[in-house]
């Protein structure tokens, strides 16, 4: 079985399923956010609806284990979240809804920091779960999805990440990612204890 194969429209639920067993630095985000359906398909649905390209997935006899999903293009990527919407809050457990909506509203009063969309149209996000790390997946994840954006002639690629996650951090470095802002950030304090460190890096590509 190889360890790296292109998505499928029928990875979406496992990849979902990664997102949100990751999606607090690096577990589970059941922590700020208990609706794992709606974090899924708010996160990960606009790629396999259209937004995406260049989407790539790891397995093992168990499945999907990590992803790099991306879009080249952020009008693309907000048309496929405006087809995912209406239906994502359908499966929400109410007991969820409050703790839903303080993230959400806090995530809208300390927006993340992004670099110029016009020189960085693409952006990405890789997640790995924990028992698919430690064996550098997450560098041919990266060279699977860059050799896709360049095919398309994308001039530049962003993303967004913070301190803690180390591991990543150098991933992209070894990739050629430079760091353009860092931004300590309150919207992580409720859960983490602490501000974190949020950083936006970019790469180009031609």
């Amino acid at each position: 079985m190889p360890p790296i194969r292109p998505a499928r429209p029928d990875d979406a639920h496992a990849a979902g399923h990664v997102a949100y067993e990751t999606g607090f630095f690096g577990t589970s985000a059941a922590r700020y956010f208990p609706a794992p359906d709606l974090f899924a398909r708010l996160w990960v649905g606009p790629y396999f609806a259209g937004g995406g390209a260049g989407l790539f997935v790891t397995q093992d006899a168990r499945g999907v284990t990590g992803y790099v999903l991306g879009s080249p293009d952020p009008h693309r990527y907000r048309r496929a979240l405006l087809r995912v919407l209406p239906g994502a809050w359908w499966s929400t457990p109410p007991l969820a809804l409050p703790a839903v909506t303080r993230y959400l509203l806090r995530a809208a009063r300390h927006p993340a920091p992004h670099a110029p969309q016009d020189r960085y149209p693409a952006h990405l996000h890789l997640n790995l779960l924990p028992r698919a790390r430690g064996q550098r997946l997450a560098d041919p994840l990266l060279d699977a999805h860059l050799g896709t954006l360049r095919t398309l002639g994308v001039p530049g690629v962003q993303l967004s990440t913070t301190s803690e996650n180390r591991a990543a951090l150098a991933a992209y470095r070894r990739h050629g990612f430079e760091v353009r802002e860092r931004r300590l950030t309150d919207l992580w304090t409720p859960w983490l204890g602490h501000p974190a460190e949020h950083v936006v890096m970019t790469l180009d590509l031609t």
